[in-house]
């Protein structure tokens, strides 16, 4: 899915400039990153519909900037009025092709994990990632499957398949996803210890007599 929106280019900034803006039913916005920074304002529904449209940190968008051309960008940061739902300013980061670029990218999971069915309790402990990497192989989200996961099993980041440019900035080796031992699967494993342990008393005494 593609997703654009369309700039203004603005050369007056200050307070009042953007009261006045956001008055109109515009809201102002900077352009930074390949070493230069630009201010603009967008239309608040465009930007309203962009933003919920399910868009991330790691999702490439259409800048199309008057007098400029289209660039591509993503959204470096939102700012909100405190007091209502509405947005008062937003950074777009320009990115340029094959320059490396560190952002958060989302973790998904899909399918139902083996071990789940038997009783076990999935965990999924890791929703997003920072990742180093060019714009060209980013994704908004990252789906892993966990079909095949059963209890005692995890999915560690280093485990995650990933395009090659990517380097994941995090501590250690997390674990993503994990299947654990329900304090009711571990009683049912204990009582099955046991009737198996009593069955085999029985037939030892049996066979002793």
């Amino acid at each position: 899915m593609s997703h654009k929106i369309t700039v203004k280019k603005r050369t007056e900034t200050g307070k009042n400039v953007n009261n006045r803006l956001r008055a109109s039913g515009m809201v102002p916005i900077n352009i930074i990153g390949s070493g230069k920074a630009s201010s603009g304002a967008v239309n608040e529904k465009e930007l309203d519909k962009l933003v919920h449209s399910g868009i991330r940190q790691s999702t490439l968008i259409d800048l199309e900037v008057e007098g400029e051309g289209t660039h591509k960008v993503y959204v470096k940061e939102i700012q909100r009025f405190p007091e209502i739902d509405r947005i008062r300013h937003v950074d777009f980061y320009k990115v340029e092709p094959g320059k490396k670029i560190i952002t958060k990218i989302g973790v998904r999971t899909e399918g139902l994990a083996k071990g789940s069915k038997m009783g076990g309790q999935f965990d999924h402990l890791i929703h997003e990632i920072r990742v180093k990497t060019i714009p060209e192989d980013l994704l908004e989200s990252l789906v892993i499957d966990v079909s095949d996961l059963d209890v005692g099993d995890s999915i560690k980041v280093s485990q995650l398949k990933v395009p090659a440019s990517w380097e994941i900035l995090v501590n250690g080796d997390p674990i993503v996803a994990s299947v654990l031992k329900t304090k009711a699967l571990l009683a049912q494993e204990r009582a099955d210890a046991k009737e198996a342990a009593d069955a085999k008393a029985k037939v030892t005494k049996k066979g002793g007599k």
